[in-house]
């Protein structure tokens, strides 16, 4: 019977040790201290305020990222759809062209179905260029070429630096 209220009595002062030890534990850093002195210098260091800071920034953004995100690809999606349709009328048009006997007009659809499909082209470039300017199609190299100046033969200042003498 002494063992059993040994046991009991263990068994209780652990219960309250960990009660009081909880006292001491971080959660957000998931990290547990012994004594006092050291959870309130952790509580003032360098990593547990970094870790709280960064916390609060993504409380404060998380949302309106996931919404942008969303909005984002809902958008593209839309360019996509509209870059479709517009690609399904341009053959829509032309299999209209082929069925019809020749004319003179054909040649002016056409034109107008090359135009379509070449504005798609170009609203394809203009998502795929990402950090890139919209300036005109030339290149550094095109423009230096055309302009470059002929090598001029310059007089050195020490005279010959051949070894001969």
């Amino acid at each position: 019977m002494k063992i059993q209220v040994i046991a009991e009595r263990e068994q209780k002062i652990q219960t309250e040790v960990k009660e009081i030890r909880k006292v001491f534990f971080c959660e957000l850093c998931n990290k547990q201290y012994k004594l006092a002195v050291e959870f309130e210098a952790h509580l003032s260091s360098y990593d547990h305020n970094h870790r709280k800071r960064f916390k609060e920034m993504r409380e404060m953004h998380g949302t309106s990222s996931r919404d942008d995100r969303q909005k984002r690809e809902q958008q593209r999606q839309e360019r996509e759809i509209a870059k479709f349709a517009q690609i399904a009328d341009a053959r829509k048009q032309q299999l209209q062209q082929q069925e019809q006997p020749e004319q003179p007009g054909i040649a002016v659809a056409s034109a107008a179905t090359r135009s379509a499909t070449v504005l798609a082209d170009q609203e394809q470039r203009k998502a795929l260029k990402f950090g890139f300017s919209s300036k005109g199609g030339t290149s550094k190299n095109s423009v230096g070429n055309a302009a470059k100046k002929p090598k001029v033969a310059v007089a050195s200042v020490f005279g010959n630096d051949s070894d001969e003498e």
